[in-house]
């Protein structure tokens, strides 16, 4: 199954897939999965790659796997070991854009299936979830594929997202939900004038310090339990003409709120409007994702005892970091759980990870597999 697995990550890391493009890698899964069994539709949207690869099953139940073929930018070519497409192992390391997030994941998810349906192994009903934007603007994407699955009442009972979750073992630590973002824009609206009189003016900053110093004072409550608490923090202020002689009479503030399901977008929005008054503003607000959690039982479970009989590892069940493309299938109520490679090096220059690494992943998704049931 090693083989397998690298033979796949390697083809699909030298495809280069700058988000939101899928250079070619979507239609390299359907060559290998359509023997296998699986049919794929397009849902294409906004020159995005969207597929949905499906697989009726010998048991009963449907179990998905959602993923990203898109990747982010490579960075200074200069600055990495090997070329960020070239795929090269060196040491018992592969290297290249996406070896951790997430084309090593998705060669170990295909490699599995493929050792399971070669070997005559009745099977759940299986879907793919593949897009090519989630490392970008993440509108035209996955949320795109829910909605196709939505429309033909084919949402499955339970999804494995392929992001590299593990910290510093494949296996220790899974997702079970994610904090929501809000991000928001404050326009501190003043009068500007000379320095000299003050009497004239009205500096747009001052009001900025002082509403800006109540919302940093917010408390946000309790956390619910198992997450992060909510936190704000101000990632921008500019304001002013650049002359130090002149009163500002406008500044802008940005916010970026990472909120947990004790909180809401309508909590959040009331509490920002009453921390910046009586100041003269424009408050724009942009719910960029729903917190969202896949409470303990059955599915989460079955994921942690297949990390355990395979590694001898207890999972944690985590809830922290930023976003991701689960929380579109959360909200139509399906329960999912984040598993993949370690993420040491995500994003990074130099990004890698060991062959090793990919072997454990297959077994761990062998087991997940073999073992899901409806209601799992």
């Amino acid at each position: 199954m090693t083989d397998t697995a690298l033979r796949i990550a390697q083809e699909l890391i030298r495809r280069p897939s700058i988000t939101p493009e899928d250079g070619g890698c979507q239609d390299y899964l359907e060559s290998l999965l359509h023997p296998l069994g699986f049919r794929r539709t397009r849902v294409d949207a906004g020159g995005v790659t969207n597929s949905v690869f499906f697989r009726p099953g010998e048991r009963d139940g449907t179990l998905a796997y959602a993923g990203h073929t898109d990747v982010v930018p490579p960075g200074p070519r200069d600055a990495w070991p090997h070329p960020p497409f070239s795929a090269t192992i060196e040491d018992g390391v592969l290297h290249g854009r996406g070896a951790q997030d997430m084309k090593g994941g998705i060669a170990c998810w295909i490699a599995a299936m493929m050792d399971l349906v070669r070997a005559h192994q009745p099977l759940p009903s299986l879907q793919l979830l593949i897009t090519s934007d989630e490392e970008g603007e993440s509108v035209d994407g996955t949320i795109r594929l829910v909605e196709h699955l939505q429309r033909h009442d084919l949402l499955p009972d339970a999804a494995i997202v392929g992001e590299p979750s593990s910290h510093k073992r494949v296996g220790d630590t899974i997702r079970r939900g994610r904090r929501g973002v809000v991000q928001a824009r404050i326009g501190f609206l003043g009068q500007q004038g000379h320095s000299a009189y003050p009497q004239d003016a009205d500096n747009a900053i001052h009001h900025a310090a002082e509403a800006l110093a109540r919302i940093v004072a917010i408390d946000w409550g309790a956390p619910l339990p198992g997450f992060p608490p909510t936190t704000c923090q101000i990632t921008n202020i500019h304001g002013g003409t650049g002359a130090s002689n002149v009163i500002p009479g406008t500044c802008e503030a940005l916010l970026d709120i990472r909120y947990n399901p004790a909180n809401d977008f309508a909590h959040i929005r009331e509490t920002l409007a009453r921390a910046i008054e009586p100041a003269r503003v424009e408050l724009h607000v942009d719910h960029v994702a729903n917190a969202f959690v896949t409470a303990d039982g059955p599915f989460l479970d079955l994921v942690c005892a297949a990390i355990r009989r395979s590694t001898g590892l207890e999972a944690k069940r985590d809830t922290g970091g930023g976003t991701s493309d689960g929380r579109f299938l959360a909200s139509a109520g399906v329960p999912v759980a984040e598993l993949g490679l370690t993420n040491g090096t995500i994003h990074q220059v130099g990004e890698c990870v060991a062959v090793e690494e990919l072997r454990v992943l297959t077994g761990i998704y062998r087991d997940i597999i073999m073992h899901f049931e409806r209601h799992s």
